[in-house]
């Protein structure tokens, strides 16, 4: 299976599509999951959740700057500059993968939407776009932006030399100016941080990033399976690997009665808590028993192994504080249903452990990511692999 197969395979399931057997498959089983309790609170938020920008190219990442503005990193769909045919598993017919500067970050102010930065790398396959997939703006206001791939350096190579910046870390400074902070996908395959786990294969599609104190930033892999921390200089360090558990085999897939697979750990959203720490929120992947996903905490003195903060969970796609401290997670509880589609939906994890649903399951539409206002409202994006139809909603989350 392709790796751009496999990569837009990937976020589907984790935005609530087809849950998929990867092909480099690593994860987790064995949580218990917490209680999960439907609330007045997600009654109320139902008829509360509003367009507030549309018709947008496989939007992903967003954050607040200290502007008060909503910025969203927007992947494109890719462009004419160089095509090609990407690997494909045996038997299926080749994908054709279109290189381009289609990526953007908008900012969203006072209910107008517009573009601050343009002609961000982009490469797209039957609509699924890898490029600019988060965004973050330090205090200073530089934008850090993650730039996805879904591959190795062979694969990037494939889309020439102007694809470069596929698979790296980039900033742009308050003044415009646009530049390669590092090469993740170079250090993936120097590195491979989870090689010693069962299916683990090189490849890099850096996702979330958030900026440090010390003017670098931490960055998940989905890819990877790990958290890595870049300096102001552009150094690469692992900060955390998330390593391969085992979870049984579905009954669909007809395998000897006690067989187990490897499960993808796939962390996804990153953010810094109240507390000074990172947290991380983990997708997991196919077969996906229920109660398997998890929320880690990072030390936020760069040491230490990473712990779990928060549990229960099926699937964990984002995770954020509002104002009172409280961990809100996007993501879903239970057994994924028949049609393999994850109800993504907004959760609070309460002091016990618990979770307090604050919206109803269903409402949001293959949400991707989340951010918090100051007025305890949650933006999400949406649609994220559909070019032309993505959104960013406003959810109006209650007590």
């Amino acid at each position: 299976m392709s790796r751009i197969t496999t990569s837009r395979r990937m976020l589907a399931a984790a935005t609530g599509g087809l849950a998929v057997l990867t092909f480099q498959a690593v994860a987790t089983a064995g949580s218990v999951p917490a209680s999960a309790t439907t609330s007045d609170a997600a009654a109320a938020a139902d008829d509360a959740v509003t367009v507030v920008a549309k018709g947008l190219d496989n939007p992903r990442g967003l954050s607040f700057g200290p502007d008060g503005a909503l910025y969203v990193a927007l992947a494109g769909s890719g462009g004419k500059t160089k095509c090609a045919a990407m690997p494909a598993e045996q038997g299926a017919k080749p994908e054709k993968m279109c290189f381009g500067y289609s990526g953007k970050i908008i900012k969203i102010k006072d209910g107008s939407t517009s573009t601050v930065v343009s002609k961000l790398p982009s490469a797209a396959s039957g609509g699924f776009g890898l490029g600019p997939h988060d965004v973050a703006v330090a205090e200073d206001g530089r934008m850090l932006i993650t730039i996805g791939l879904g591959g190795d350096a062979k694969l990037r190579a494939k889309l020439g030399p102007k694809a470069r910046n596929l698979g790296t870390l980039m900033s742009v400074s308050a003044n415009g100016r646009t530049a390669r902070i590092a090469d993740l996908v170079a250090y993936e395959v120097r590195h491979n941080p989870d090689r010693k786990d069962k299916g683990s294969a090189v490849d890099a599609y850096p996702f979330g990033v958030v900026a440090t104190s010390d003017g670098g930033a931490l960055v998940t892999d989905v890819g990877g399976n790990d958290v890595l921390k870049v300096s102001a200089k552009g150094k690469i360090s692992t900060r955390a690997v998330f390593h391969a558990r085992s979870a049984d085999a579905p009954p669909e897939l007809k395998m000897p009665k006690g067989s187990k697979l490897p499960l993808q750990s796939v962390p996804m959203g990153i953010t810094q808590g109240p507390d000074g720490a990172y947290y991380v929120a983990e997708h997991a992947g196919f077969p996906q028993p229920v109660g398997v996903a998890r929320v880690f905490r990072l030390s936020g003195k760069g040491k230490g192994k990473p712990t779990v903060a928060a549990k229960g969970f099926t699937t964990v796609v984002d995770v954020a504080f509002d104002a009172k401290g409280r961990m809100i997670v996007l993501g879903s509880v239970g057994k994924i249903p028949a049609d393999g589609q994850a109800l993504t939906t907004i959760y609070r994890v309460e002091a016990d452990g618990s979770h307090t649903e604050l919206l109803k399951p269903g409402t949001l539409k293959a949400p991707i990511a989340m951010a918090l206002a100051d007025d305890g409202s949650a933006y999400v994006s949406q649609n994220p692999y559909a070019p032309g139809k993505g959104e960013i909603v406003r959810v109006a989350l209650s007590e």
